[in-house]
This record gives C-alpha cells, sequence and structure tokens, in this order.
C-alpha cells in the first residue's frame, strides 16, 4: 500500500466519522438545525438579485446608542434622534436628556445638548424647515403598588417649547404653550401656523379640548378658547385640501375607551365644526393603528392599517381601510387585509407612490411580527416585501431617506428590565435593484406655488413627486405626503412641471424632490424649499 493510499483512506474514514456525527448532531437536535438551516437559506435568499428586485433588502446599519422616541428626517439630510429620559426612571431622576443627530452618509452620530425632557412631545416641522417641539414629561407615572394613597397617577406633561435648527445643530427656546402637554399631537397649516391639540396635563389629566396655534413669526403660542375638540392622545391628524384637519380615528395611549369619542372625522378650524366620518371597521380597535395619505396627495386618499384595543389590551387587527376626503359625504370602505393582525405598524410612502408596511407587535408591546410588504395603491393590494431582521413596536419610527431608502429606529417591547432596541435598520426597496436611477439637476432651491418650474434630468420621467420629510412618533407622523408635480412637457434632459397653487396641498417647508422613471425607479432627492 502506498503512502498516498494511506493518506486517502484515512481522510475518506474521517469524512465519514464526521458525517455520522453531524447527522447524530442534527437528530438529537432537530428542530434547532431545521431552524438554524432555514435561517441560513433566507440569509443567503435575501441577497439573491431576483429576490431583491422583487423584494427589497434590510440591513442593519448601525447602533444609535440612544433610546429614540422621536424621529425626524431634516433638510441638511440629517436625522434627528430625541430620547430624553427616554422612558427610563433613572435618567428622569439624573435629569439625563439626550438627542443624537445621525448622518446617514457618513453613518456616523452626534450628540446634541437637550434642555428638557422632549420624552413624549409633539412636534412638526415649520416653514423653515426647523423642527417646532412643544410639550414632554414633567413626572413620571407611578403604578398603585408604588404609590402612598394606593392609587395609579399618570405621567404629567409640560408646557416647554423649543425650536430645533438644522444649520446650527441646537435647540431655540420659544414661548411656553398655554396647555402642559404630554403625548399631544402639533400640526402645520397652510401658513404655516402650528396647532397643538391634546395630551396629559400638568396633573396628568386627559386636556379637554384645549386649542393653541404657534406663530413663527412671534415664536409664540395662543390660546383658541373658540376652538375646542376632545381628542385621545398623538391623535392622528392630516392636513386636507380643503384646510380642515382630518382625524382618521387612529391614536396612541389615552382618552375615553367609548368608541363615539374616537369617532373620525372632519374638523374646521373656521367653526369648530367636526364632519363625521363613518365606515371604519373594527371601530373598537382603533388604537396604536397607522395613518398615512396615500400618494399622490391630490387624490386625497388616507389609508388606516392595522392597530389595536384601547389600553394594554392584546387586541390587533389586520384590517386597513381608505377614505376618499375629496368626496361630499367622505366614508371609510375596506381595504386589503395585512399579513398579520399588528398593533404599531410603520408606514411610509415611497418615491414611486407605493407604501411600506412593516414592523408592529402582534400584542401589547409583544410579540414582534417580523413582517413587512408593500401596498400598491393602483390595484389595492400588498405584495410581500423582505422580512426585517429587527421587531419594533412601541416607540419605533419609520422615514424616508433622501436616497430613497428606508431609515427604522427604536422600539421598547414591554418586560421588566424595560428593555430598548437602538440599532438602526435601513429597507433598500424593490426599486433599488431595477436598473440605474435617474440623475436629477438645475433644479430651483425655491418653488411658488402656481408657478411652472424646469428641472434637468438624465432620464424621461414617468412621474415626478415633492415628498414631505417625516417626524415620527408613537405611530403618528401629520408630516408625511407626496405630492405630484404634473408633467407639463419634457425634451432631452429637460421636463418641464407645474407646482400645485393649493397651500393645504402643499403646505409651506422643504420637501425632497424625486424624479422616477417608466420602470419605478427613483432619483436621488434634491431638497427644495416651498414658499
Amino acid at each position: 500500500m502506498t503512502a498516498s493510499t494511506q493518506v486517502s483512506r484515512v481522510r475518506r474514514r474521517r469524512m465519514i466519522q464526521l458525517g455520522v456525527l453531524l447527522l447524530l448532531i442534527i437528530a438529537g437536535n432537530g428542530p434547532f438545525a431545521a431552524s438554524w438551516a432555514t435561517a441560513q437559506y433566507a440569509e443567503w435568499q435575501s441577497h439573491q438579485p431576483d429576490y431583491m428586485r422583487g423584494h427589497g433588502r434590510w440591513d442593519i446599519v448601525a447602533d444609535s446608542g440612544t433610546r429614540s422616541i422621536h424621529a425626524a428626517m431634516l433638510r441638511t439630510g440629517k436625522v434627528l434622534l430625541m430620547a430624553g429620559s427616554g422612558n427610563d426612571q433613572g435618567n428622569f431622576d439624573a435629569q439625563k436628556f439626550t438627542t443624537v443627530l445621525w448622518d446617514p452618509i457618513a453613518n456616523t452620530f452626534a450628540d446634541v445638548y437637550t434642555p428638557w425632557d422632549v420624552f413624549c412631545a409633539g412636534h412638526a416641522f415649520l416653514p423653515n424647515g426647523n423642527l417646532l417641539i412643544a410639550g414632554g414629561t414633567k413626572k413620571y407615572e407611578l403604578l398603585a403598588q408604588d404609590s402612598p394613597d394606593g392609587k395609579k397617577h399618570e405621567y404629567q406633561g409640560l408646557k416647554d417649547s423649543y425650536i430645533f435648527n438644522p444649520g446650527t445643530e441646537r435647540y431655540e427656546k420659544t414661548g411656553e404653550l398655554n396647555h402642559a402637554r404630554w403625548y399631544p399631537t402639533l400640526v402645520t397649516l397652510a401658513d404655516g401656523t402650528v396647532v397643538s391639540v391634546s395630551g396629559l396635563d400638568e396633573n396628568g389629566d386627559i386636556d379637554q379640548g384645549n386649542t393653541e396655534l404657534f406663530s413663527a413669526a412671534t415664536r409664540m403660542w395662543k390660546d383658541h378658547p373658540d376652538l375646542k375638540k376632545v381628542f385621545p392622545t398623538y391623535p392622528s391628524l392630516l392636513l386636507a385640501a380643503d384646510g380642515r384637519l382630518f382625524f382618521s380615528g387612529a391614536n396612541a395611549g389615552y382618552g375615553p375607551a367609548d368608541v363615539s369619542e374616537r369617532q373620525p372625522g372632519l374638523w374646521n378650524l373656521a367653526d369648530n365644526s367636526f364632519q363625521l366620518v363613518d365606515g371604519l371597521p373594527e371601530p373598537e380597535i382603533n388604537e396604536t393603528a397607522g395613518t398615512i395619505m396615500l400618494a399622490p396627495a391630490q387624490d386625497q386618499k388616507v389609508m388606516f392599517i392595522a392597530g389595536g384595543g384601547v389600553g394594554d389590551t392584546q387586541d390587533a387587527s389586520a384590517r386597513t381601510a381608505i377614505v376618499d376626503l375629496a368626496s361630499p359625504d367622505p366614508t371609510y370602505v375596506s381595504g386589503p387585509n395585512l399579513t398579520k393582525a399588528k398593533r404599531y405598524p410603520g408606514a411610509v410612502v415611497l418615491p414611486d407612490d407605493t407604501v411600506l408596511v412593516s414592523g408592529g407587535s402582534t400584542a401589547y408591546r409583544a410579540k414582534d411580527s417580523l413582517t413587512a410588504e408593500i401596498y400598491h395603491p393602483d390595484t389595492n393590494s400588498f405584495t410581500p416585501a423582505a422580512d426585517p431582521h429587527v421587531g419594533r413596536d412601541y416607540h419605533s419610527e419609520y422615514l424616508l431617506l433622501p436616497d430613497g431608502r428606508v431609515a427604522v429606529f427604536g422600539s421598547n417591547p414591554l418586560s421588566d428590565e424595560n428593555v430598548f432596541e437602538t440599532r438602526v435598520e435601513v429597507y433598500s426597496p424593490p426599486y433599488l435593484y431595477k436598473g440605474e436611477r435617474p440623475k436629477i439637476s438645475l433644479v430651483p432651491t425655491e418653488i411658488t406655488r402656481g408657478s411652472t418650474i424646469t428641472v434637468a434630468s438624465s432620464q424621461p420621467a414617468a412621474k415626478v413627486r415633492l415628498i414631505r420629510p417625516g417626524a415620527y412618533t408613537h405611530v403618528t407622523d401629520t408630516e408625511q405626503r407626496s405630492v405630484a408635480l404634473p408633467i407639463v412637457q419634457q425634451t432631452a434632459g429637460s421636463i418641464t412641471l407645474d407646482v400645485p397653487e393649493n397651500s393645504n396641498l402643499l403646505p409651506p417647508d422643504w420637501y425632497m424632490l424625486f424624479v422616477t422613471n417608466d420602470e419605478g425607479v427613483p432619483s436621488v432627492a434634491t431638497w427644495v424649499h416651498v414658499g
């Protein structure tokens, strides 16, 4: 027997022994081995070109190191992640309040001095792109078992109000609110005024319909006793094309449990009237639901997504519903169901007019769904998207980035340790794997409503959209909308566009301008200012 034959036999025997050992391991750990193999295959599949073209791709790109409760996409391209005390009593007692700025291009984080507890405040963009933040936490809740009087004491709100300036990357103090608020909603109106509603007051009681308006010119809040409307906390409000505010019925947290007190409708700030909107399926489980204005905003269609029961009940819903606000008698009609019933869904409108719906949990702050799907308004249907790697529920945020991806932050599942997810995950939609992207240039920085503008593009456009940057917290984003710029004419490399005249449709702010080709592939956005 030659030496080489001996070595070959030894190798073959060792391979057989290894194979037997692996079979024994698999036999003894069948479920684990099967799960491992499934996970490995899923990971391999998610990186295949055909799969990414159909489903997109998720990537964990960073760890912010902060308990982000609020996230806002700034006109500088950076993302503001606000934590305050971050739902941590220890941080609150130590007056440790945090904010960080994430630069998605450099993938770096910078700390920002935070002068008050922004935890559970409200926010909205001003016409110059600065972010107005109002309210916050005066005092943490005290559970009945820990209370001297044996009663539960709710969180208490603040009157603090600040502006975050993206240019200086600092907070600036404004005049205070007239009413302390914790869990409020802020909405920017057509003239740049910001309205603030709802929240828990300085005693932990639900606000009884006090409405106040903020002037960017004076930096002061003015109380409006003539405008009285009681909402549950963090009501989802959207500015409609006729100037009224649409309450979708979605909300987060506190307020009357009776369905009649959470009725969707259109609120007229001119005369304080409220037109009811009926037809919402399962109206008793509209808490922690998502709301999004479908693209283009000219169609005035709003989608209601998923949701759960009032308080910490375990009920969840897979339903969606759509309402046409342009109708004289707007009424919800059922839309397609999600893959799973969930609370806290994240919803982001994309440059090709589709909507990413992702994350959420199938119970109250528990059992994260780890599913995602894409809604197509043209067919009123969902198609599956790649599954995220990280579970997201309470205290999670979703933002469209200027490069067309979606960044996801936060999550605070219920546990004795009060855990918090700090990893940043980014979704790359299918359109990023379908060919060369248009490149835009010669875009006017300032855009006037009712005018015509010209944009230079490396490819012909199928659609052009102005997408308002998001400011997201507690399943609520009052800012997000995608406005169509109708194409008047196209010549080689040049696109002439009409800018809508209606300021209710196109409130003053900085917007991301996307050009999308006939394959549904968008450009990287250019920031433009609508005055």
